[in-house]
């Protein structure tokens, strides 16, 4: 059999499981016959789907995701071994401290699961789609695109029809950013303008490129980035061009309903309470330990925050602490948790007293690490909850075009959008606007987000010194490529240091 055959017939398997199709399913189909089958009876809503599903495990999930990699690679989490777990061989630890090696399982994890959603959506494609599907399906690929860039700086990438018995291209640094930002341009016309943020849209794709431009200067040289004029005046365009999107009260962002509840989401994985949910395990990392009764605080007692996020916000931020009444009727707040924790009566938990301080990384206490709430948990399906994970919303979009105003050399403008911003989650406004306003005011309304590496990056802070981390060399600001991977692909390098 050829092994061209070998694959179409592989594809048709795949696609289709009726018994009238078996026998022809077991025989040799010639490429031209198969392809016009494919093309005829292809379930297009479930090639999306499963693009779409590629999100859940590859940006929430903490074995191997984004969110793991940009929150705890920076100053905004920890995950310290306890009694209770969490040494994980060191995976964890080696993350903080920027010890990685390219064998951390980790790191193979997210690079084959990203990678994965662009074949995914480039299969999407393969069997020619409408234009409205194929936009949406180049819209899922840019965005793996951009996350595999922005992490690991090396993107392999093929053609709809390339021979997958090839190596892949592979796209580097700016001229990958190029490339994305190209598709996701050419592609925007042929998108909803809004509808579900969950699913693809042209508000989605203006965030998207935003960040693109916002950070295409890191992309072409991450030690000493330069930000240029026009690529500012894009983040703005971009921004000003989201439609029906305003701030909201911050915590409805993150409520089991907050596809409904909320304004500013743009871009989310969607949550369908009792069926399917990866926000869950966000804040049972939290609640766990008030909610649970077992000696060691439960096995989900792992990950903290840092006290450098937790002493960026003000006393009276509501970020920092809210008595939202989904919390409240369970003893505990929204924000942080800090200190002695009560039960829903007001009672003391015995022993359950949170401090702010890690001191160590190896052998920490059950209690070491204050704890953030940041998705108010959703009691009605506690193991898989109706929360959407937020990757895109109307803040993080507002700060990028402060930060580009800012960098323009406008800052009465900036400064106009943090105020906005701070106002509406009741702090004062500032007075000035400097790199280090811009980074700790980001570091508030995005925390555990997913966006802190990026953002330090970017602002040159990510080699620094930190709780249980010493200054970095600069081979840390990109992930390595699994070696089997570089064997694998002669296009691909190893990068450099690893």
């Amino acid at each position: 059999m050829k092994k061209q055959s070998i694959i179409y017939s592989l594809a048709l398997t795949a696609l289709f499981s009726c018994t009238d199709l078996d026998e022809e399913l077991r025989s040799e189909l010639p490429k031209e016959k198969a392809e016009a089958f494919l093309k005829e009876n292809v379930d297009f809503s479930s090639l999306m789907e499963t693009v779409y599903r590629d999100f859940d495990s590859r940006y929430i999930q903490h074995a191997g995701c984004v969110w793991l990699f940009q929150e705890i690679s920076a100053d905004a989490a920890v995950v310290p071994s306890r009694p209770s777990g969490w040494d994980n061989g060191g995976v964890y630890r080696q993350l903080h401290t920027h010890t990685w090696v390219p064998t951390n399982p980790y790191i193979q994890s997210l690079w084959r699961g990203l990678n994965k959603g662009i074949f995914d959506a480039t299969n999407v494609l393969s069997f020619e789609p409408t234009e409205a599907l194929a936009a949406e399906a180049r819209f899922l690929r840019a965005f793996f695109m951009y996350s595999v860039l922005d992490l690991f700086d090396q993107v392999p990438f093929r053609e709809p029809g390339d021979n997958l018995l090839e190596a892949s291209t592979v796209l580097r640094g700016k001229v990958a950013a190029d490339f994305i930002i190209q598709e996701v341009e050419e592609v925007l016309p042929d998108l909803p303008v809004d509808g579900p943020a969950y699913r693809a849209s042209q508000n989605a794709a203006h965030g998207l490129l935003a960040k693109l431009y916002l950070n295409r200067g890191v992309y072409e040289n991450r030690e000493t980035p330069q930000f240029s004029s026009s690529d500012m005046e894009k983040v703005m365009a971009h921004v000003d061009a989201i439609q029906g999107k305003s701030l909201d009260f911050y915590w409805d962002s993150f409520v089991p309903e907050n596809n409904s509840a909320s304004s500013e989401l743009i871009f989310t994985i969607e949550g369908l309470g009792g069926v399917r949910s990866h926000s869950m395990w966000v804040w049972w990392h939290a609640i766990f330990p008030t909610e649970m009764t077992l000696p060691n605080g439960g096995g989900w007692n792992g990950f903290c925050s840092t006290p450098e996020v937790y002493d960026l916000f003000e006393e009276n931020d509501i970020r920092r602490y809210y008595e939202h009444p989904l919390t409240e009727a369970h003893g505990y707040n929204a924000g942080f948790l800090t200190g002695q924790q009560t039960d829903a009566d007001g009672n003391p938990l015995p022993d359950v007293v949170f401090t702010k301080e890690v001191p160590t990384i190896v052998g920490a206490t059950l209690w070491n690490g204050f704890r953030p709430v940041k998705y108010i948990p959703d009691y009605q399906y506690p193991g898989a909850a109706n929360n959407d994970v937020v990757l895109l919303r109307y803040a993080d979009l507002l700060l990028m075009k402060a930060e580009a105003q800012w960098r323009n050399g406008d800052q009465e403008s900036a400064l106009e959008i943090i105020n906005q911003v701070r106002v509406r989650n009741e702090i004062g406004p500032l007075d000035e606007v400097n790199a280090q306003v811009l980074l700790d005011e980001r570091g508030r309304e995005l925390f555990w987000e997913g966006h802190r590496r990026q953002d330090m990056v970017r602002f040159g802070t990510f080699l620094g010194e930190w709780t249980l981390k010493e200054p970095s060399d600069p081979k840390y600001l990109i992930f390595p490529i699994p070696p089997a991977d570089v064997l694998s692909n002669p296009n691909l390098e190893q990068n450099p240091g690893f």
